[in-house]
């Protein structure tokens, strides 16, 4: 990142970063997914990034392109097809999800699991990852970019622009409160018409282009929540300008360490990464010793844990269940034990699960 000049240098504990996993996390499991958003969620996130498009029966589909990629898809039927071959908006959602998009091998990420893997729905994937995280004790912001531009919408890739964006603002908006998540475009119209019609969300303006900060506002026309620029054409003087507005400024997508700690120097409000892994060995460092990282805060280890190498940074043990920052002792029901795993448990011979209870057999 030669193009960074660091004018100033600002502690990383001194203020809370957003780290947000790229489509999920996209260095260790197939992008937009489900899995992806849960593999995330292992580290210390605190926005989960996705892209989303719109399939010919007017669905709300996650994923990064409005046509099929054949660098990650494949064809129930055919080996080989081409970019743009699958519009995504003249097939229904049953259609798309013949397509797996995830156990091919891919060459910019060698590290992904591969998993037979379709492509959700925002809205599914939302309900799995809510219930992911309560059961993690755990609360994440969504940032969701509406992908659009006008060649796209001409060549009939996507409907008109306010159209997808309402769709996608209802489907969230079902399904969050708006404090929950942020709405990215590199088409600004998206953002334009969003700020009109919704002027109390949260907007995030993507650029991947270098531009004098006094034209980002200028060409806009309002002020965004964020400033989320192609991470090599920031410099001190346009975080200052950023920030001195009021306007945080969130980068993309930065996927080595040594980078990220040039940014986070230069004051970086937050960072988006294809490895949410490396999250941890930028911010363990300030733990002191007896403490592990905790949704980007240094923590004691709780009574009942046992250190751990991934996030929370412990894992309880046997009898015990984590509720957010402390281990709690499992509550068995009466004619129950733990199940070798400690974390779960049976009901005696003689019994059977019923619901959360233990039931005599018939």
């Amino acid at each position: 990142m030669s193009s960074l000049i660091l004018f100033f240098l600002i502690p990383l504990s001194s203020f809370a970063i957003d780290w947000q996993g790229h489509r999920g996390a996209r260095g260790l499991y197939p992008e937009n997914t489900i899995g992806a958003m849960k593999e995330a969620l292992k580290y210390p996130v605190t926005t989960l990034e996705l892209d989303v498009v719109i399939s010919q029966d007017n669905k709300v589909v996650v994923g990064h392109e409005p046509w099929m990629n054949p660098e990650i898809c494949t064809h129930p039927k055919r080996k080989d097809f081409k970019p743009r071959e699958f519009n995504l908006y003249k097939m229904d959602y049953e259609e798309i999800l013949l397509f797996d998009c995830g156990s091919k091998k891919y060459q910019r990420f060698p590290n992904q699991q591969k998993v037979v893997v379709g492509k959700p729905l925002l809205g599914v994937l939302i309900d799995e990852t809510e219930a992911r995280l309560k059961e993690l004790g755990r609360k994440v912001n969504y940032n969701v970019e509406i992908k659009s531009t006008p060649e796209d919408e001409k060549r009939g890739f996507q409907p008109d622009y306010k159209v997808m964006s309402d769709l996608v603002v209802k489907t969230l908006l079902d399904k969050l409160p708006p404090e929950r998540f942020s709405l990215q475009s590199f088409d600004w119209r998206v953002l334009k018409y969003l700020h009109t019609k919704n002027p109390s969300l949260s907007l995030v303006a993507l650029q991947e282009e270098s531009m004098e900060p006094e034209t980002v506002l200028k060409k806009l026309g309002f002020t965004p929540a964020v400033y989320s620029p192609y991470y090599k054409n920031l410099n001190p003087a346009s975080v200052e300008f950023f920030r001195s507005k009021g306007v945080k400024v969130i980068p993309w997508t930065v996927n080595t360490i040594p980078e990220m700690r040039e940014l986070l120097a230069l004051g970086v409000d937050g960072i988006i990464t294809d490895y949410p892994n490396f999250i941890e060995t930028i911010e363990k460092k300030n733990c002191q010793s007896g403490e592990n990282l905790f949704e980007g805060k240094c923590i004691k280890i709780p009574t009942h844990a046992l250190p751990a190498e991934h996030s929370p940074g412990w894992i309880c043990k046997k009898g015990y269940m984590q509720k957010r920052n402390h281990c709690e002792k499992m509550k068995l029901p009466s004619h129950a034990r733990l199940s070798d795993d400690g974390k779960t448990w049976v009901c005696e011979e003689g019994y059977e699960k019923y619901r959360s209870t233990c039931k005599k057999s018939k």
